[in-house]
């Protein structure tokens, strides 16, 4: 599995180019945020690769806001949770009280152009060679999901912004839940082996060991 992080939007977030393999022609998009399709579509002509699907890890403008042109460039579906689907065409409704403000200043519009192939994601997904699983990880948005990516060789999880090298996802914006989310981590713990790699949709990549020692927020007097 080749994985190929791409910052996007005026907060970093990361977005990911995911193929099989060394020499795979077709990949998925992971979190495509608002102003990051023309980076993405320069990354795919540079590495010859054909986008067959994009993956949410939630529904956030930072993560999906550019969905929209991608998906119509391609003619490729999105995979977000159904919780969180309204985002795409209202991501306003996500961001507080200054989200529908924010959003005008960053498209000129209170709305996203609507998507015409949203799906709700299968309990398995077999796309560019990859085995798809999704982790629902409420807290952050009640949509949030990790997404766990298999190739022959080895299983990496997206973990978007529910857990972070040292640190959560926020959970004070509309649809979030503090008690959810603690909810959610203990769940993680208790769910995935502690060599996990973790891909977040914020800042470095880490491994679930690592933030087992050291992120407060997994410790077992906060969990």
């Amino acid at each position: 599995m080749l994985v190929q992080p791409i910052p996007v939007s005026p907060w970093q977030a990361n977005c990911y180019l995911v193929t099989a393999s060394e020499g795979a022609s077709e990949c998925v998009i992971i979190d495509p945020g608002i102003t990051g399709a023309p980076d993405v579509t320069a990354a795919l002509e540079e590495r010859e690769l054909t986008p067959v699907a994009i993956l949410a890890t939630h529904g956030h403008l930072d993560h999906v806001g550019d969905a929209h042109l991608l998906t119509a460039t391609y003619g490729i579906p999105i995979y977000l949770d159904e919780e969180d689907q309204r985002l795409l065409t209202r991501p306003a409704d996500g961001l507080g009280p200054m989200g529908a403000q924010l959003l005008h200043q960053l498209t000129g519009s209170d709305t996203l152009p609507a998507i015409d192939d949203v799906r709700a994601y299968p309990e398995r997904l077999e796309v560019a060679g990859l085995t798809v699983e999704t982790f629902a990880a409420p807290g952050h948005t009640r949509g949030s999901r990790l997404l766990q990516i298999a190739s022959p060789s080895v299983s990496v999880v997206f973990s978007g912004d529910v857990l972070f090298a040292g640190s959560i996802g926020r959970t004070d914006l509309p649809g979030g839940s503090m008690s959810e989310m603690r909810e959610t981590l203990q769940r993680i713990v208790e769910h995935f082996p502690a060599d996990t790699p973790l891909l977040p949709g914020h800042g470095q990549a880490t491994v679930l060991s690592q933030e087992l020692a050291t992120n407060p927020y997994l410790q077992p007097g906060t969990l």
